[in-house]
């Protein structure tokens, strides 16, 4: 999908997967392949993999949930913005702040990274721009 914002076009992409932990390389993949697209460096395709999956993790458990990881990606020239929501069709108990240890990667890795548990459903916002 694409939309105009101001003068800029921001394109959105989005996949859904099964919330397991076995999946989360496909949205590896696709934020790999769509930083590589906007000239993102090897070392900052590489954080934002990390920063992914550290977050997709949160929301799909470590052993797995009966529902869908709903991800989507905009990209805004420099910017790729992944945002992420679990949606489960049983109820689960999710952790809903990240440990300081995650905090410190995301930190390390992403412009900006955050996880909520409102509702019955976690999500996740990730933003990394371009190293000019």
């Amino acid at each position: 999908m694409n939309t105009t914002s101001g003068s800029r076009t921001l394109e959105t992409i989005s996949i859904k997967i099964p919330a397991s932990p076995e999946y989360l390389h496909v949205v590896r993949l696709v934020a790999a392949g769509l930083a590589s697209r906007i000239s993102f460096t090897l070392e900052d395709i590489e954080d934002l993999k990390i920063a992914v999956d550290e977050l997709s993790a949160y929301v799909t458990g470590a052993h797995g949930r009966s529902g869908t990881l709903d991800v989507s990606f905009t990209l805004d020239g420099n910017r790729i913005e992944i945002r992420g929501a679990g949606h489960y069709t049983k109820d689960y108990e999710f952790r809903g702040d990240l440990t300081e240890f995650s905090r410190m990667i995301l930190e390390t890795v992403a412009d900006s990274a955050h996880l909520e548990a409102t509702g019955d459903a976690p999500t996740f916002t990730v933003v990394k721009s371009r190293k000019q």
